[in-house]
C-alpha cells in the first residue's frame, strides 16, 4: 500500500502511543534505515510512519541514517512528510510543552550524510533551499492547531550535532543568530526531503529551556519526561486532527 502522507517520529515515539497495523521492511542504495516503515493510524486514516532514532529509542541524532529513512519513505509512496522533533527552547514566551512550527534553519551539525549528490555517480541537483519546509504543509498545521485550540508559534531552529545538549554560550551564539529554539534532527532531513521532491515540515516540541535560558537543570530527567509527555499529548491531539485533513486532499 502506498501512502502519499509519511510521518517521521523522533524521541517522542513512546508517548504518542501508536497502535502498529503493519511493519514493512525496507533495503535501500544507503543501508539500513532507521526502523521498517510503520503503518499507523491517527483519527482512523492510515499512515506510514519511521522511527527516526529505532524502535528502541537507541539511535543517536549525529548516527541516523537520515538518507535510507527519507528514500524508505519515498519508495512507499510518500511525497509530503511531517517530522515530529524535540527542541529547547531558546525564546523568551517559548515554554517547555508548547509547540512550534520552525519557518527557517540554520545548520550546525557536521559529518553527517546530507546529500543523495555524492559524486558516486553521474547526477548532480543543486536544490533551492530557501525556504526549506514546505508553506502549504506549515499553513495546514497552524490551521489544525487552531482548530483545536493548541497555540504554536513560528521562528527560526537552530541543528546542532548532539547527542550532548549545548553549553549556555553555545545557545547565546544560537540566540544571536536569530534561533528560536535548538534540535538535533532537522539537518540533513529537510534537505534530503528537497532532493527527493517530498514537502515537508516539522512540528517542534518543546521539552526543555537550552541550557541558560530557564530555571533548573534542563538534564533532570523528570522535567524532560514530564515536558515531553504534555508535549506530544498535544501532537496526539493534532495528529488525530491534521492527518485526515490531510489524506483527503490527496
Amino acid at each position: 500500500m502506498d501512502h502519499n502522507l509519511g510521518l517521521i517520529v523522533g524521541s517522542g515515539l513512546d508517548y504518542l502511543g501508536l497502535t502498529i497495523a503493519t511493519r514493512s521492511a525496507t533495503e535501500t542504495p544507503f543501508g539500513p534505515p532507521s526502523s521498517p516503515i510503520l503503518t499507523a493510524s491517527f483519527g482512523g486514516s492510515p499512515i506510514a510512519c519511521i522511527a527516526r532514532h529505532g524502535e528502541k529509542q537507541r539511535i543517536p541524532p549525529h548516527a541516523v541514517n537520515y538518507r535510507a529513512n527519507l528514500w524508505s519513505l519515498y519508495q512507499h509512496g510518500v511525497r509530503r512528510c511531517l517530522a515530529i522533533n524535540s527542541v529547547g527552547a531558546i525564546d523568551p514566551g517559548f515554554e517547555p510543552g508548547a509547540l512550534a512550527i520552525p519557518d527557517q534553519l540554520i545548520d550546525y551539525t557536521w559529518g553527517r550524510e546530507h546529500s543523495y549528490y555524492d559524486g558516486s555517480n553521474d547526477e548532480l541537483d543543486h536544490v533551492e533551499f530557501s525556504e526549506p519546509f514546505d508553506p502549504e504543509l506549515r499553513g495546514r498545521i497552524a490551521a489544525a492547531a487552531q482548530a483545536i485550540g493548541c497555540p504554536v508559534r513560528a521562528g527560526v531552529c537552530g541543528v546542532t550535532q548532539g547527542p550532548r545538549l549545548e553549553t549556555a554560550a553555545e545557545i547565546n551564539r544560537l540566540a544571536r543568530d536569530g534561533c528560536a529554539m535548538v534540535g538535533m534532527t532537522a539537518m540533513p532531513e529537510a534537505a534530503l526531503a528537497r532532493e527527493l521532491g517530498i514537502a515537508y515540515a516539522v512540528c517542534a516540541v518543546a521539552v526543555n529551556h537550552a541550557a541558560g535560558r530557564g530555571p533548573g537543570d534542563t538534564t533532570i530527567d523528570a522535567q524532560l519526561e514530564r515536558y515531553a509527555s504534555l508535549g506530544m499529548q498535544r501532537v496526539g491531539a493534532l495528529l488525530d486532527r491534521l492527518v485526515p485533513d490531510l489524506i483527503a486532499m490527496a
